[in-house]
């Protein structure tokens, strides 16, 4: 201790009361040498007139005896505010056990110290302070949204923790929707998975198909936020996340799966652009949403090549969402056959090779099998064409999507005995089976027809054209 706790015997005593805290500060410091963090701050703030009595900025979680000192050096005053130097005679603190380590130290001096959970005029100040560090309004935490509850917040947490260990985005594309219900017989929400492009991991979950479109076509980011309102939760760095969560994390020890995986929640409308949260209703769906999505891509769609599998599922939820159920659908808003009661389904035996695997679901029998082996393959060599071209591999995931969507196509609508490239010219084909049974969304169209027209190219490159005008 640097203060004489004797001296402050002599100070006048007022009928003043305290608050003092010592938590985490709503802004961050940024070295150029570690990580960023964040300090810790000591405030002590007159309770009925809210002067700032105090700030003290400490890098490491101070201790009782750190705080004790910051309290004597308050009522010792400084040079600029001699006239102030008193006791008080009470001081709130808004951590228990501080408040138990602090009680014999200040009831030697007269001074009673209590335990209060919250301290509004302390709280306040610090939003006050935020605003002044970070330049902006301060973000609301999501215990702040009205019937939001300290368990559908820690739901909400572990969903984005497992989500981002499983990385669903790993296997399907962030432009193929998936048909959302919660609950299964209530209105329909569509998902897209993010992260396949490696930028941005998370989910959002859009009111239609033509939202997404919307979306997937605009050429400015901020333009579909003009336009229509949609939910996100992106993983990203703390630094991106409202102070209150992250202090709720500490408090409540809430799941993160990696310093890059704190989920920010946010809800974008015509009116508001990105500044919205969601309700608490929307927040049990992102929550439900991201629990099962996972298993649903890697286990039923299984797009590890290609276009995903259709599929339905219907999955039960934890308890925070009251024994409720969700079900999802690929292709969005396919007609599609009913599932077993056993809605976990079981997946089918893994194919001997890449081939086998990208063709499984193109053929009936033996002689169908041939057909589709040979397209599949040389769908194949195409895509091999296509990536020693120098395309992004992001760009190649797409093409080979539609590819597989292709050759389905084909082995189903076509009709052939035979196999030659020379069935791929004459296209794009199959536009109206590929909006009925994949996708109606203008921009997952478009892709289609992209990648069959350079299909077409690749085949008369091969000389195929005279076999195709014989036909």
């Amino acid at each position: 201790m640097t203060s004489n706790p004797d001296k402050l015997h002599s100070l006048r005593q007022g009928k003043a009361t305290w608050q003092c805290t010592a938590r985490r500060a709503p802004f961050w410091i940024m070295p150029k040498d570690r990580p960023p963090y964040r300090p810790f701050i000591i405030l002590v703030i007159d309770q009925d007139s809210e002067l700032i009595h105090k700030t003290d900025i400490q890098e490491g979680r101070p201790t009782p005896e750190t705080v004790l000192e910051v309290l004597f050096k308050t009522m010792q005053g400084t040079l600029l505010n001699l006239g102030h130097r008193s006791r008080p005679a009470r001081i709130f603190v808004d951590d228990a056990k501080l408040a138990q380590a602090l009680t014999p130290r200040l009831a030697e001096l007269g001074i009673r110290c209590d335990y209060r959970a919250t301290l509004p005029q302390t709280n306040s100040a610090l939003l006050e302070l935020e605003e002044h560090a970070t330049k902006r309004k301060p973000i609301p935490g999501l215990l702040s949204i009205p019937s939001v509850t300290i368990p559908l917040a820690a739901e909400l947490y572990a969903a984005a923790a497992d989500y981002y260990r499983q990385k669903p985005w790993r296997c399907m594309e962030n432009w193929l929707p998936i048909e959302v219900r919660y609950p299964p017989d209530g209105r329909a929400r569509y998902a897209l998975v993010l992260g396949r492009g490696g930028e941005v991991y998370g989910l959002s979950l859009y009111e239609s198909l033509e939202d997404v479109d919307i979306v997937l076509s605009s050429n400015s980011p901020d333009q579909p936020a003009k336009q229509i309102s949609w939910l996100s939760l992106v993983l990203d760095k703390a630094t991106g996340m409202s102070f209150a969560d992250l202090d709720a994390i500490e408090q409540y020890g809430w799941p993160v799966a990696g310093e890059n995986a704190c989920p920010l929640v946010f809800k974008a409308t015509p009116k508001s652009g990105w500044g919205e949260l969601p309700s608490a209703s929307e927040l049990a769906w992102l929550a439900a949403a991201l629990r099962v999505l996972p298993d649903f891509v890697t286990r039923h769609l299984r797009a590890e090549r290609g276009m995903p599998r259709p599929a339905q599922a219907t999955y039960s939820l934890p308890g925070v969402h009251g024994g409720q159920k969700i079900a999802l659908r690929f292709p969005a808003e396919a007609q599609l056959t009913p599932l077993d009661d056993d809605t976990t389904g079981s997946s089918t035996a893994d194919q001997e090779d890449d081939l086998e695997e990208f063709i499984q679901d193109w053929h009936g029998d033996e002689a169908s099998h041939e057909i589709a082996r040979q397209m599949g393959a040389f769908l194949f060599q195409f895509l091999d064409h296509l990536e020693a071209s120098g395309l992004s591999r992001q760009t190649i995931r797409k093409h080979s999507s539609n590819c597989w969507c292709i050759g389905w196509l084909e082995c189903g609508y076509g009709y052939h005995d035979s196999f030659t490239p020379a069935i791929f010219l004459g296209g794009p084909s199959y536009e109206y089976e590929f909006r009925r049974k994949v996708s109606d969304s203008k921009y997952a169209l478009n892709s289609y027809r992209a990648t069959w027209r350079k299909l077409e190219r690749y085949v008369l490159s091969l000389g195929y054209e005279e076999e195709y005008e014989e036909s």
